[in-house]
């Protein structure tokens, strides 16, 4: 038997989410003749060279993934939400949140107009999950200064983005997929 390749592992050479691979894989099913496989816990596999051919039609349409650096995905899908403290030694309660692919990235981007800016805290984070955690850590307790600079108690700050990101899923995690799922090849024997 060729060797199976789970939904994640395609994902992340994509630096994509699995929803987006999921998607992307009906779409394209039916061209590419994709045989997708129960494994165990229900996890979706291909075959090593329909994954191939999987991650080939993709960059096809999108040009060439660079293989992401570790800890810090290159993809806008994935990435982590922070809170900066922008000018600690002057004012302390000034702070900056917001999305990055990389914190270190976004740091250094901060870093040229404030150089003793520090994170505070840093949680992994969808894209899509910004504007939804930025409403939430900015809720209350806080002043907006502008875009997403805000002045308010830096621990509330902190506490509010525990409090949210406790609630979130884990964002490169999979949903489990339904017996009926159109995709899972058939059992001839049934």
């Amino acid at each position: 038997m060729s060797e199976m390749v789970g939904i994640p592992e395609v994902a992340k050479r994509l630096s994509l989410d699995g929803g987006t691979v999921r998607r992307f894989i009906a779409r394209e099913n039916e061209t590419l003749k994709l045989t997708l496989l129960r494994g165990k816990g229900d996890k979706l596999l291909l075959s090593r060279s329909d994954a191939d051919r999987l991650i080939a039609a993709y960059e096809a349409r999108r040009g060439p993934i660079p293989e992401a650096e570790e800890g810090s995905p290159t993809d806008d899908r994935f990435g982590f939400f922070y809170i900066i403290q922008l000018v600690p030694e002057a004012l302390p309660n000034r702070v900056k949140v917001g999305f990055a692919d990389s914190v270190d990235r976004g740091l250094n981007e901060h870093r040229t107009a404030a150089p003793t800016a520090i994170v505070l805290k840093a949680w992994p984070c969808k894209r899509s999950w910004d504007y939804a955690a930025m409403a939430s850590i900015t809720r209350e307790g806080c002043k907006l200064v502008l875009n997403e600079v805000f002045e308010g108690e830096v621990q509330g700050f902190i506490k509010r983005g525990d409090q949210f990101f406790t609630l979130m899923p884990t964002p490169n995690s999979e949903r489990e997929l339904s017996e009926h799922f159109p995709l899972y090849e058939k059992d001839e024997a049934n």
